[in-house]
């Protein structure tokens, strides 16, 4: 049957399921655009200003040293996924000098401070190993905070073939 040969109320019933089909899609129209701008915001690298605020709130007003820690990482990211990354104090420890606090920045990713370890003087010494996941080429930088009130500062460039911040 067309619809010239149905009854008068099966056409107004087609009639009003497919205006409200269309009216629920005109409104989740302006939501969906707004969810993809959030999204796109999301993966975003950092500004410089917001990486340098993280790198001064560690500093604390410290000059920090470019010797004494040591990072160890592949000069190309073939899986961002995954990026092995090392760092270690390259400094003789003891329980008058020990690294209190170190910080892995992925300066060019969305969240720049990508880790935070804490230490005390029983851990004898200040060696860590991570996989991050890197969305753009970018630097990647340690610092160290020692217990005599130094900063360490070691830093890497690492080209990436594929983002992998992606969802």
């Amino acid at each position: 049957m067309t619809s010239s040969k149905l009854p008068s109320r099966f056409v107004r019933r087609r009639q009003l399921l497919l205006g409200s089909a269309a009216g629920l899609g005109a409104a989740w129209l302006p939501v969906n655009l707004h969810a993809q701008v959030a999204f796109d915001q999301l993966l975003k690298p950092a500004t410089a200003a917001q990486v340098q605020a993280v790198v001064n709130e560690f500093l604390n007003g410290a000059t920090p040293e470019e010797k004494g820690l040591k990072l160890d990482m592949p000069a190309l990211g073939d899986n961002p996924a995954a990026v092995p990354v090392k760092v270690v104090l390259d400094l003789p420890v003891n329980d008058e000098l020990y690294c209190q606090e170190l910080i892995i920045l992925a300066q060019g990713n969305p969240h720049p401070l990508a880790c935070r370890f804490r230490f005390t003087a029983l851990a004898g010494t200040t060696e860590v190993a991570v996989r991050l996941r890197l969305i753009e080429t970018q630097t990647i930088r340690a610092l160290a905070r020692l217990s005599d009130g130094r900063v360490l500062s070691a830093q890497h460039h690492i080209t990436v073939t594929a983002g992998g911040c992606g969802m």
